[in-house]
């Protein structure tokens, strides 16, 4: 019987990656608050003792399914095809976890979503999983989840719902992982910052949406995932990535719009090549004895 003791949405962008010296010439001599942020998220991690990452990642699109990584390990070499000045011969090496995969799939099967485990080994993971390794992963087992581009709202929260059956059904200590940015509508390869600290808001492409972000934050920070749930369509609109794949798929794991857990801010939020990004814990445990 398996349990899910932690939550968060993670930033992943590939320039988290680049030197300190290099992030702080980027914010005008100002580092991004996302690294401190990985730490912090680490020492919330430890607290709660997870023993796999189920991480719903926004770069793995998937096509008429809903996809798991369930082979027993992942090693290669890995250099992207979107920003290889910034993540090029990253090399990898980590657990998988197979028997959650497959009941992942079984659950699926059960139910009629359209879900399968991929046990293949020579499966590249994509950046959004690998980055979260590198900054958060200790000794951890790793699962990663797709998004699947076909896929409706519904199918979202469906598909987090057989991740958490599956969770339950399976031993373990799960931490639940959405990785990816809130609004992801990118400034055009022209663009002025507006300040010259590359992370300010301020640099976000679209007001509108930095607004809408700060408003999802607010929702997130009293544990309001019902109303957050609800307005998907505005989500949708603002681009969030991954079409929002990450957060709802988790919030279906943990109860959909039943669930309750506050969110507590472990970055501030921040602009990356106009997308919105921020760090957010929620913590269970809380949730829980408030029930």
């Amino acid at each position: 019987m398996g349990d899910i003791v932690g939550a968060a949405i993670v930033a992943h962008y590939p320039g988290l990656m680049l030197s300190e010296e290099l992030r702080k010439a980027r914010g005008d001599g100002k580092d991004t608050s996302l690294i401190a942020g990985f730490a912090e998220l680490r020492r919330r991690l430890d607290a709660v003792e997870p023993d796999t990452f189920v991480i719903f990642d926004t770069h793995w699109f998937t096509t008429n399914l809903h996809l798991v990584a369930g082979a027993k390990r992942y090693r290669g070499s890995y250099t992207s095809s979107e920003l290889p000045f910034a993540l090029s011969r990253v090399p990898y090496d980590y657990p998988g976890a197979p028997e959650l995969a497959a009941a992942v799939e079984r659950v699926a099967i059960e139910r009629n979503v359209a879900a399968r485990d991929v046990e293949d080994e020579s499966l590249v993971p994509q950046y959004a999983t690998l980055n979260l390794v590198a900054k958060l992963r200790r000794d951890e087992k790793i699962m990663s989840v797709g998004s699947c581009q076909t896929a409706a709202f519904r199918h979202y929260l469906e598909m987090g719902e057989v991740v958490g059956e599956a969770v339950r059904r399976t031993p373990g200590r799960v931490a639940l992982i959405a990785s990816g940015a809130l609004s992801h509508a990118f400034n055009d390869l022209g663009f002025t910052p507006r300040n010259p600290n590359y992370y300010d808001p301020v640099n976000v492409s679209n007001p509108a949406n930095a607004r809408l972000d700060r408003e999802v934050i607010e929702l997130w920070r009293q544990g309001r995932h019902d109303v957050v749930l609800d307005r998907y369509p505005e989500l949708a609109k603002a681009e969030y990535e991954g079409r929002g794949a990450h957060y709802v798929q988790m919030a279906g794991a943990l109860g959909g719009r039943s669930w309750r857990a506050r969110g507590t801010p472990c970055s501030q939020y921040e602009n990356a090549a106009g997308t919105g990004n921020i760090h957010i814990w929620f913590d269970l445990i809380k949730a829980e004895a408030a029930l």
